[in-house]
């Protein structure tokens, strides 16, 4: 009875917190894609420091960066993941986006950042100050569109290596970015794509974190707005890669909900969450492999 009240309670709870959220977005829009306000650079770096340590930990143990080009999905407040994957000796980063919210970076932000990564050749290091400085380097890039075509952001260009962080749950159709994803992979084409998949509300979610999935499809929706967690779960993201074709595709677990709170996670929930397997899951790595080859392609960036 009192695991049920507790339910309950969060429940209605939770349901203030879509409100605030939805209100939120329709006064400001999405302006903060992190909890780490872009007045505070040390904070960002340390953020960009612990993004990429992740990424890298995922990657597999064999992936050389040198040569390779990278695609971003989705930054966010900051390119620095970009200028990190330079000076490990990357050919060129390219990044694409729903919001601008990368625009207007100083290149000494990016001096600041490679002053706390000891990391890379001192040529690749140079490189990666140098493109991170040029407006407009195509070694650098970045490209914006509310449409979020990737097909049209990445401009000609296919990668070896496609990266995001905390992107994927706030697509509205993961299927159909992860479809418009293959078009531009190259055989061999590594893909690493870290994935919250928490209540996002700071709050609710150290006290219910599966808070999101309580709520029946249509009454969720109604609480809609750009960037709202779409709800899919690892078994989903994972059957949408294979069936573009990717293989290897794993999704590897970080964090699951705390021993104290899990039995009054998973009890509530509404369907289809309800009794499914990887419920306890908070976050984890989604890794795969578009199949071909593996190797450096000669085509320019």
């Amino acid at each position: 009875m009192k695991l049920a009240l507790r339910n309950l309670e969060m429940t209605v709870l939770g349901l203030g917190f879509l409100g605030l959220a939805w209100g939120k977005n329709r006064l400001n829009g999405y302006t903060t894609p992190n909890g780490v306000a872009k007045s505070d650079p040390d904070g960002q770096i340390a953020y960009l420091l612990d993004v990429f340590a992740s990424l890298r930990r995922f990657m597999p143990p064999d992936f050389d960066l040198r040569g390779r080009d990278v695609l971003e999905l989705s930054p966010g407040a900051s390119r620095g993941n970009g200028v990190l994957f330079l000076a490990l000796g990357a050919r060129s980063y390219h990044a694409i986006d729903v919001f601008d919210l990368a625009v207007g970076e100083e290149p000494g932000f990016y001096e600041r950042l490679l002053d706390q990564f000891p990391e890379g050749r001192a040529a690749d290091r140079a490189r990666a100050r140098a493109f991170a400085g040029t407006p407009d380097s195509r070694e650098f890039g970045y490209a914006v569109g509310r449409d979020f075509d990737i097909l049209r952001l990445a401009e000609g260009r296919t990668f070896d290596l496609i990266v995001s962080c905390a992107a994927f749950e706030h697509y509205d159709h993961p299927a159909n970015a992860i479809a418009a994803m293959t078009q531009v992979a190259r055989p061999g084409c590594e893909a690493v794509h870290i994935i919250d998949l928490q209540t996002h509300s700071r709050w609710i979610r150290e006290r219910d974190p599966n808070n999101i999935y309580r709520y029946p499809e249509l009454l969720y929706r109604l609480f809609a707005f750009p960037g709202q967690p779409n709800r899919q779960r690892p078994t989903d993201y994972v059957r949408d890669f294979e069936s573009q074709g990717w293989s290897d595709v794993r999704f590897v677990p970080s964090r699951t909900i705390d021993s104290v709170l899990r039995a009054a996670s998973l009890r509530g929930l509404a369907a289809p969450f309800a009794g499914q397997a990887d419920m306890a899951i908070l976050d984890g790595a989604l890794t795969a492999r578009y199949p071909g080859k593996a190797g450096v392609s000669g085509a320019s960036p």
